[in-house]
């Protein structure tokens, strides 16, 4: 389960060196960057932690999350990695182009459910705003914050200046945000201890469903609209979908061997149930189940940096 956020926006009490940070980071600006997989314009990302290392948007499920040769240059980046203490699962630096935006959107898929995300501002300006539920702020230079990704999110660009974020996916305990509180009262700067860099968590591959228990709540709120709208045989076949996982999960649990027997399940739940009767968060729940067994969130795309106007203050 991950921490329960009882606001949009949680600032964590620590900073980064954000001079040594950015001299890392700039010098990764000769490489090649891959177009953000959502195609929103001036959106760009280089994948610093990726399935089996590669340059890629895969997601958890498709394989072994490991640095790419992009982080194995950058000691200082590996160190705050490794200072959070936490599995490390995708991790990236995310490009923000000036007049840009990220649109309201909010995320939903079986891989957020499992992560919460760790913003890091590397390159910014007080006019690039992140929005998050009714609220707008600055993420300043060199702080560390989580926001309710799950929520409806978003972030506008309206400065002359490109924005960079490294931001870390993390299976994080539910006691994530008081464990890093209580390691010291007030705001602590990660340090940078020389090129021998403590070692990272990286999270560990495994082959992971939802739980019969997890995957009920998710069903009970879709049937309980459902039921409300009298659609009783959508509501019949949630509930013997819900048994056939039961079943499913009883013989293979968390094993790869039984991949085609939950995926029969979930496009039986994709071809019957209509989403357009479902509201907001039942469509949430929906995309949850039905994302749980995807391996990649897009095809990778490069992009020349050097044919782009970049602008850092």
């Amino acid at each position: 389960m991950l921490p329960v956020f009882t606001q949009p926006f949680v600032k964590l009490p620590l900073r980064v060196d954000v001079s040594r940070l950015q001299s890392e980071v700039a010098a990764l600006l000769e490489l090649d960057w891959l177009i953000h997989p959502s195609g929103f314009p001036g959106n760009l990302t280089l994948p610093l932690i990726a399935v089996n290392g590669q340059f890629n948007h895969d997601l958890s499920i498709a394989g072994q999350m490991l640095p790419t040769p992009a982080l194995l240059s950058c000691p200082y980046i590996r160190q705050i990695l490794a200072y959070l203490e936490v599995p490390l699962s995708r991790t990236r630096l995310m490009m923000l182009h000036s007049g840009a935006e990220v649109s309201r959107h909010y995320d939903a898929g079986y891989h957020w459910y499992r992560r919460l995300r760790i913003h890091i501002p590397i390159f910014t300006h007080p006019d690039v705003i992140f929005g998050c539920a009714e609220q707008e702020r600055h993420l300043g230079q060199g702080e560390l914050w989580c926001f309710d990704h799950k929520n409806w999110h978003w972030v506008q660009n309206h400065s002359q200046y490109t924005r960079i974020h490294l931001v870390i996916d993390t299976k994080a305990s539910p006691d994530f945000f008081a464990s890093l509180s209580k390691r010291d009262g007030q705001e602590t700067e990660i340090p940078f201890g020389g090129q021998v860099a403590k070692s990272m968590s990286l999270e560990p591959y495994v082959f992971e469903v939802l739980e019969p228990e997890e995957l009920s709540r998710l069903i009970v709120i879709m049937v309980t609209q459902l039921e409300e709208q009298n659609q009783l045989e959508s509501v019949r076949l949630l509930e013997a979908l819900a048994r056939k996982w039961e079943h499913a999960f009883v013989e293979y649990q968390h094993n790869g061997a039984g991949e085609s027997a939950y995926r029969q399940i979930i496009e039986e739940l994709v071809k019957k149930i209509d989403r357009s009767l479902l509201g907001e968060k039942e469509d949430r729940a929906f995309n949850t189940i039905a994302t749980m067994l995807d391996k990649s969130n897009g095809t990778p795309v490069f992009q020349r940096l050097n044919d782009m106007k970049l602008n850092f203050n």
